[in-house]
């Protein structure tokens, strides 16, 4: 069996350890640069790279790491004068990215390489003379933009994200884009918002100018904010025909490598383990206090030692990050052990009381599993909520009912 990560059990000889880890919160992380070539940005994009970690590559899903899209692999059939379907990043090479944009009649469209078959100029030349001088390529040879057949400036993009390969809506942890001829600061930029709809902080992020050739910008969140999607607007106006960068006053600008951190379910599924928005196998053995995780989207297995004998394993996501957390309510001193996964540090709640029934689940609304009860003896629940941390009861059902919640664990 692969990548097994076992956890020392933090549970001790059924001696109740509590304590509520000190979370460190940290400012947004932006990195931005321009220059004149591609060796010139090289760095701080390899610095983005790191700070989201391994390159997950195509297909799959997986808890950490990151994606990227350099256009380079896109095949002729979708690449200049031909357009790109706005799906391609999810169905044909899946990397969970999807592109719409405000302008109706807009498409997406990558350059042509110099080999392509119909003889297609590179670097958007088949839509302006002037564009092949005007844009240098960060990753050779390919470059990305949305164009329109109107006179409407369509240079707006949305790029919204999904598990790869599938519908299921999905955040990530951070975004970055080269851009390529940004004449004036400003007039590039991306906007990152959460599910929510709202505008992420630090607000929009417009890279450094560098007419003629590189600009990077790029931002990741390590305090748990997520990006459901984005907006990068590039340039003053679209690419077409007679539109000539500094030609009354417009800068026209392109696009390169977008670069963004894993995709995760935006909302938690029952038994989402690995945040991909689909339950997976997994099995509490209280003879040896351990739990058997097989993740569905990389087809891994992971064991974690939590837990002992007498313990009843829950579901739930009680620190808000989409994933299941690796949970125990122990009747026998009503407490409750949580393994959080956001940061994997443990956490130990003394609530309920022997014959207690768990039945954690979602109550205040507020996108985390709150700590809850249901006692046989007065048909009562309690509930502890985790958006407030106020304590609440309610009178519903009667001695040898059995509550939804703990119908597996009765």
């Amino acid at each position: 069996m692969k990548n097994i990560n076992i956890i020392r059990n933090l549970i001790l000889s059924g001696i109740a350890l509590f304590f509520l880890s000190t979370l460190t919160f940290a400012a947004p992380v932006v990195r931005q640069t321009s220059g004149a070539n591609a060796a010139a940005i090289q760095a701080t994009v390899d610095q983005f790279r790191s700070d989201l970690g391994a390159n997950n590559g195509v297909g799959s899903s997986f808890t950490t790491g990151r994606r990227e899209i350099n256009w380079d692999g896109v095949p002729d059939n979708f690449a200049s004068p031909n357009n790109m379907p706005a799906n391609f990043f999810n169905a044909n090479s899946p990397r969970g990215a999807v592109f719409t944009t405000a302008c109706g009649n807009a498409t997406f469209r990558v350059s042509a390489n110099s080999n392509n078959p119909t003889a297609t100029p590179v670097r958007f030349g088949e839509l302006d003379a002037s564009y092949p001088s005007t844009f240098t390529t960060f990753s050779a040879q390919k470059l990305f933009t949305v164009i329109s057949g109107s006179a409407v400036p369509c240079n707006i993009l949305t790029v919204n994200f999904f598990i790869p390969g599938t519908s299921i809506p999905a955040t990530v942890s951070g975004f970055g884009a080269v851009f390529s001829d940004v004449d004036i600061t400003g007039n590039a930029r991306i906007l990152a918002y959460d599910k929510a709809g709202n505008l992420l902080s630090p607000g929009f992020m417009a890279p450094t100018a560098a007419g003629g050739g590189l600009s990077f910008v790029g931002v990741s969140f390590n305090a748990g904010e997520r990006i459901a999607s984005v907006q990068i607007v590039s340039g003053t106006t679209r690419l077409a025909a007679g539109i000539v960068d500094g030609s009354n006053g417009e800068d026209i600008v392109a696009m390169d490598d977008f670069i963004y951190g894993e995709p995760r379910a935006i909302n938690h599924h029952a038994s989402d383990f690995d945040g991909d928005g689909t339950s997976d196998f997994a099995v509490f053995r209280p003879s040896i206090g351990t739990w058997f995780v097989l993740n569905s989207g990389s087809n891994t297995f992971s064991g974690v030692q939590f837990g002992q004998n007498g313990d009843v394993p829950v579901d739930g996501d009680f620190d808000g990050d989409s994933r299941s957390d690796v949970a125990v309510f122990r009747p026998s001193v009503g407490s409750w052990f949580i393994l959080r996964s956001s940061d994997n540090q443990f956490q130990g709640v003394q609530f309920g009381q022997s014959g207690d029934k768990p039945v954690a689940g979602d109550y205040d609304k507020d996108g985390k599993t709150d700590i809850a009860v249901w006692r046989p003896s007065s048909g009562n629940y309690f509930r502890l909520n985790s958006s407030n941390g106020q304590f609440q009861a309610t009178a519903f059902g009667q001695n040898g009912d059995i509550p939804i919640n703990s119908s597996l664990n009765p």
